[in-house]
């Protein structure tokens, strides 16, 4: 009892991350365990086939949505903390990073529209006969918005938690929750038209509404002087993650389109539903990260977060298996009582692979956290484009061999291979400082 008692006070009282963790995750255990408890119903209501395409077309446009921001919510986030001192300068800096980002994004949106280059990367990155490029262009302009709604709601997420509004966090997440969720299940359970198309139609639309009212609380805090060296800085640190995700647009989208490929729009419902299942245990980690990220900037003792970086590495990794194992029983559970569908069954050998590579990903994205602390950010170009090349030969043998289980298992090989790499790169960036 005393020994509990003894890491309860170390570890748990009075300290910032679990209380602000507390916070976060309070309401995003409510919120995102309320969006998997709906998969069920979203399961129901749509078939197996519209699954399957919606899955995809969410890829993708969560594919071209991380090239879109041109990785400039981690410019913000990393300019906030440094200038954490000087709210003027802050001001200054939300205003020229935020103004121009939502130029390059319109400015981006409008190129690639009009000249049909998203047609062609789709294409690219796609060569199923289930869903195509001609099928693909019923779908477009939703998959448009789906993007604008993903790139922005990313980058205002991290504002709020930046800037340290876990309140406005909150009530942002619940009623995205409520008007996105709830509006798709009640027009999807009355209306005999296509799915896929509602389902990303009324989900982003309403995100997209939402997250223009609560980006008044970023406008307000605007100081409406652009300032050129904040320009330079957040291109300085946001370009080299923009090229990184196109680079890496194999090892994120490889295993959905060899899926695809080779299994069709069937089977591709099943291990997108193994995908859903096993980001469970990302977004607890990204919960975590929320907070974490901004109080790692901002800390510039490297010996305190190599200590706290290597401890929490174990937290991670042990805690989020023993949420995959509680995750893989409860899929079990809901498909043997039939509150999943049966037809997706074949989701269980795959699961815990999936879990495992979301577990390694957890952990490339904790040290991460150094590339951008360093401002190493081109480091990630190198990273994708190698991972990305060699995992397009990994994939293409084991999915065309073992379809599912083969890419779950190639995703859980090339996040393994990125976290050593980063472990070992880190460690040398804090030797190098430290001496």
């Amino acid at each position: 009892m005393t020994l509990i008692k003894h890491y309860i006070n170390k570890y748990i009282k009075g300290n910032e991350v679990f209380s602000r963790f507390v916070n976060i995750f309070s309401v995003d255990v409510i919120v995102r365990g309320a969006n998997f408890l709906l998969i069920p119903v979203f399961l129901y209501l749509m078939t197996k086939e519209e699954f399957g395409v919606y899955g995809y077309l969410y890829s993708f446009a969560m594919t071209v949505s991380g090239i879109f921001s041109f990785g400039f919510y981690v410019s913000m986030t990393k300019l906030y903390a440094d200038n954490n001192a000087d709210k003027h300068k802050q001001a200054s800096m939300l205003f020229t990073v935020t103004t121009t980002l939502l130029f390059l994004v319109g400015l981006a949106m409008l190129i690639v529209f009009f000249s049909k280059i998203d047609i062609d990367f789709f294409s690219l990155l796609n060569k199923s006969d289930d869903i195509n490029s001609t099928t693909y262009l019923k779908y477009r302009l939703y998959v448009f918005v789906a993007i604008l709604s993903m790139v922005f709601t990313n980058y205002l997420t991290f504002y709020f938690v930046g800037s340290d509004q876990i309140r406005k966090l909150q009530a942002f997440n619940i009623i995205r929750f409520l008007l996105a969720n709830g509006t798709a299940v009640l027009v999807l359970y009355f209306s005999s038209l296509d799915s896929a198309i509602l389902r990303l139609a009324i989900t982003y639309v309403a995100e997209l509404l939402l997250t223009i009212i609560f980006g008044s609380f970023l406008f307000k805090n605007f100081s409406p002087k652009y300032n050129v060296v904040y320009l330079k800085k957040a291109f300085k640190i946001g370009m080299p993650i923009m090229v990184a995700a196109l680079m890496s647009a194999m090892m994120n989208f490889g295993d959905k389109f060899f899926v695809m490929k080779y299994a069709g729009a069937n089977d591709f419902a099943v291990y997108n539903l193994g995908i859903l299942l096993a980001t469970i245990v990302l977004i607890v980690y990204q919960s975590f990260n929320f907070i974490w990220f901004p109080l790692f900037l901002r800390e510039k003792d490297l010996a305190v977060l190599r200590r706290k970086t290597r401890r929490y590495i174990l937290i991670i990794f042990f805690g989020l298996s023993a949420i995959g194992l509680c995750l893989w029983l409860g899929t079990f559970i809901a498909l043997e009582w039939k509150i999943i569908p049966q037809k997706y069954y074949g989701v269980l050998p795959i699961l815990p692979i999936l879990i495992l590579s979301q577990i390694f990903a957890a952990l490339v994205g904790l040290l991460v956290n150094y590339i951008t602390y360093f401002e190493k950010t081109y480091i990630l170009i190198f990273v994708g484009a190698s991972v990305s090349i060699f995992g397009y030969f990994l994939y293409d043998y084991f999915v065309k061999g073992y379809l599912g289980i083969g890419a779950a298992l190639v995703l859980l090989i090339l996040n393994i291979v990125s976290f050593i790499f980063y472990y070992a790169r880190t460690e040398y960036y804090i030797n190098n400082r430290l001496k």
